[in-house]
């Protein structure tokens, strides 16, 4: 058995050349004979030289050597096979003389593993195979302890024939998920190894009696099979055991792409799709079934046949979303899941939408305060929805769309217009105009960094003030202000900068008090009268630091002019990426306040926009589409939402304002074509336009937001609710109380449950995300059922600690809570070798 180390041999080789010159190494089977020479040297090292002399019919010829050496002199006689008898045994005298050595492998093997048990041998001898590596006998004595039975030998020689190193290497459930993953891999690599070394049975004989898996004929599939089953029923037949390893397999994220390979291999065998269909199960149980991928499928079509039916509301589908977002393969579906919850406030705030206005003040109020938030959904909608990766049918997608654009645009357009109407000016009672933003908005004792980012509408800039506000330090607010019309760029640009006249000299170029505001070069001009400068977002964005601050330090005031949304929608081959581009904006603008923040220590940030703009992503219907032309004596620019001119033919399809209406100078005139009608005009787009005077056009946002020194954020408080302080079977349930709901500045925490003694965890860990923002202290409660493992038997009658620790960025922080409770109950079983 080569496993047996030369230099241990050589060891009791010298300790008996120290009585003899002579020794007859017996070795029947000869499996020393390839160590010779490794055994020469390894008792040359240790101070003997020795005369190695193999026994092949030279008897005579080796005693004649032996006996004519010089004194001192070492022979090593090695002979191979069976011994004569005495009469035919020509070396008999020189073996009674000097001494016969014999290398029992197996006497020598269990001493050189350090192994004190009396059935090591039996090991040894059936696991043959294994011992014939010198290396895997090394591996295995590295881990190996003295008190090691035969169970603990068969596991740790599986580790080390699987390849597996470090603690609990070989442990059934490390052992098991190697197995599994091969089998996700489809390779019975590991397995074959398994059987190589007649470790198999062993193997099977510890899923049975720790698992409780019993087959007459198992393998790897079958066995991940059957996990999936019992976890699917509640773990009828298996020990907890089974339950705890299954667990803790499943929430690694380093086994996602196995145990998602298992999962869609389980539910075929397992016909779990048949099974649900026949089931009908309500969007409750689905929601709270994480073992199957196809779970994330049937509750979207759930949804989606809810939101159609209009029985999904949207407090439901975003606590949908949020249970779900902590699953395995939230991800996979993401877009998905958002889109549909979009969906469902979108059309349940349709469903409710009345568009009565008292007056223009009210409309814009009542607009930014509340209906803005149906753009707000549409658009968040159609960005998930127009992901590649999402599933949302057309069904729903071609719901979404006429209704926003029939029940909801069309309808506020027309009532909107009514008030329009009223008007004898562009000015409205009790709402800011764009136009006093330099006069009103701007000055202030601080330093002020202003990002006017192009077609920002209302619904973004408040969504952007969310965004904010949830950041540490910060808080935002937003107010409505009235855009200029008509609301096109050039125009709601030169209303930001100080002046006390702005005219329309042509189609598109724009006067302050005289000047060009054409280019950001003349604006940095115009912005100099009040010791501000400009620049340009990509510009911001990548200036070095120090830079940044000889700017910020020269002026009071800092103007960053950004252009994401208008300069994707505004273009016809590009305007169906508008949600993308909104989004975009949202992390750009943010990303850009935080670094200037930290950079310039900005603790005084405004961000408004030029205009608002119209967008739905399908076709209008003809009727959207004006027939009349205009006319005029010049008419100068022409777009799909708004005219310029001079002497303009008045046109019931259009209300006509002379530039002293729209607070400007000139004579210009212009015509914006009433409700949502557009203009045919060829090649440009007609899914995202501005220019116009519906609210989405002419609402835009004034974000206000403060940066303080003091952090400003903290998580929810949680406590620990356990219904009795005792133990008294072989699980325990309690509940995690969150006791306020997550807000912008409160953030939730991500728990892990679990009961143990001291350093040694005696239960399964259950995740416990506590992020609820319901104000519902019940809907805060979150249940938690914990199996103790086999090893808790050996505390009973002693205190455990329920233990609550938080992870935060992947890293385990022990014991953000913890309780005491008393095991009273006598576990039959043992957690045992694996």
């Amino acid at each position: 058995m080569s496993a047996v180390r030369a230099d241990r041999i050589a060891e009791l080789l010298v300790d008996r050349f120290s009585h003899t010159s002579v020794l007859t190494w017996r070795d029947e089977h000869g499996e020393f004979t390839g160590m010779l020479g490794d055994v020469r040297d390894a008792v040359f090292e240790r101070g003997v030289e020795v005369t190695v002399i193999a026994i092949d019919n030279n008897e005579f010829g080796t005693k004649h050597r032996i006996f004519s050496a010089t004194d001192g002199e070492k022979f090593l006689l090695h002979r191979v096979g069976v011994v004569s008898a005495d009469r035919d045994n020509w070396l008999l005298d020189v073996e009674l003389g000097y001494g016969v050595f014999t290398a029992d492998a197996t006497d020598i093997l269990v001493r050189d593993l350090g192994l004190a048990s009396s059935e090591a041998k039996t090991v040894i001898a059936d696991h043959e195979v294994f011992f014939r590596s010198q290396e895997r006998a090394e591996r295995l004595r590295t881990v190996l302890t003295p008190e090691d039975d035969t169970n603990w030998i068969r596991a740790k020689m599986s580790a080390v024939v699987l390849g597996l190193r470090g603690e609990g290497a070989h442990r059934l459930h490390t052992i098991t998920f190697v197995l599994l993953d091969d089998l996700a891999g489809e390779s019975t690599v590991k397995y074959d190894k398994l059987v190589e070394f007649s470790l198999d049975t062993f193997f099977w004989d510890g899923c049975r009696t720790i698992y409780g898996y019993i087959a007459e004929d198992p393998t790897v599939s079958k066995l991940a099979t059957w996990l999936f089953d019992q976890a699917r029923n509640g773990w009828p037949a298996a020990r907890t055991p089974a339950q705890i390893d299954f667990e803790q397999w499943r929430k690694d994220p380093a086994n996602r792409d196995t145990f998602t390979t298992l999962a869609l291999r389980a539910q075929e065998d397992l016909n779990i799709d048949h099974q649900f269909r026949n089931e009908n199960p309500d969007l409750d149980a689905l929601v709270g079934n994480d073992l199957f991928p196809i779970i994330d499928t049937m509750l979207l079509n759930a949804l989606v046949g809810a939101a159609l039916q209009g029985k999904l509301t949207s407090e439901k589908a975003n606590e949908i979303v949020r249970r779900r977002a902590t699953t395995t393969w939230f991800s996979d579906h993401e877009h998905s899941y958002r889109a549909v919850a979009a969906a469902a406030g979108c059309l349940a705030r349709i469903d409710v939408f009345q568009p009565e206005i008292l007056d223009p003040a009210a409309g814009v109020t009542t607009y930014a305060d509340t209906w803005s938030r149906i753009d707000r959904d549409y658009r968040t909608f159609r960005y998930h929805a127009e992901r590649h990766e999402s599933e949302v049918p057309a069904t729903l997608t071609d719901l979404v769309d006429r209704r926003y654009t029939v029940d909801y645009q069309q309808p506020l357009a027309e009532a909107w217009q009514t008030q329009v109407d009223t008007l004898e000016r562009w000015r409205i009672d009790d709402i800011a105009p764009l136009g006093q933003f330099a006069q009103f908005d701007l000055p202030s004792k601080a330093k002020t960094l202003v990002i006017i980012s192009d077609a920002l509408r209302y619904e973004i800039g408040v969504e952007l003030a969310e965004r904010i506000t949830a950041e540490d330090r910060f808080t935002a607010t937003v107010e409505p202000r009235l855009a200029t019309l008509p609301s096109f760029t050039q125009l709601g640009m030169a209303s930001h900068l100080p002046h006390q006249r702005l005219q329309i000299r042509d189609g598109s170029t724009v006067l302050a008090d005289g000047k060009s505001t054409q280019g950001r070069a003349n604006r940095e001009s115009i912005f100099g009268a009040v010791n501000a400068t400009t620049l340009d977002y990509e510009d911001a964005r990548a200036l070095p630091t120090d830079e940044i601050r000889s700017l910020w330090s020269a002026h009071d005031a800092v103007v960053v002019y950004h252009n994401t949304i208008d300069a994707t929608g505004d273009k016809a081959d590009s305007e169906r990426r508008t949600p993308e581009a909104c989004i975009s904006a949202l992390d750009e603008i943010t990303s850009l306040i935080k670094r200037l923040s930290k950079n310039v220590r900005a603790t005084r940030i405004l961000v408004t926009a030029d205009h608002g703009f119209l967008y739905q992503a399908n076709e209008l219907e003809p009727g959207f589409y004006l027939s009349e032309s205009p006319h005029g004596n010049e008419v100068l620019a022409k777009k799909r939402r708004y005219v310029l001119g001079r002497g303009l033919v008045p046109n019931p399809a259009f209300t006509l304002w002379r530039s002293d209406q729209l607070g400007l100078d000139g004579d210009m005139e212009v015509q914006i074509p009433q409700s949502l009608h557009r203009l045919r005009i060829q090649g440009t787009g007609v899914r995202f336009v501005h220019g116009g005077a519906t609210l989405q056009e002419v609402v835009v946002p004034l974000v206000s937001i403060t940066h303080s020194r003091t952090s400003d954020t903290s998580k929810v408080a949680t406590s620990i609710n356990t219904s009795t302080p005792t133990i008294t079977s072989s699980s325990y349930s309690l509940m995690i109380s969150q006791t306020e709901p997550v807000t912008a500045k409160r953030r939730g925490r991500l728990l892990r449950v679990g009961i143990w003694h001291d350093e040694e965890l005696l239960s399964n860990e259950v995740d416990v995300h506590a992020d609820s923002p319901s104000a519902d202290q019940r809907e805060r409660y979150f249940p938690v059922d914990l199996a103790l493992n086999d090893e808790a038997g050996k505390y009973e009658g002693k205190n455990l600690e329920v233990r609550v620790d938080e992870v935060v960025d992947g890293l385990v922080i022990p014991r953000y809570q913890h309780t005491t409770v008393t095991l009273q109950r006598t576990f039959g079983g043992f957690y045992d070798t694996l």
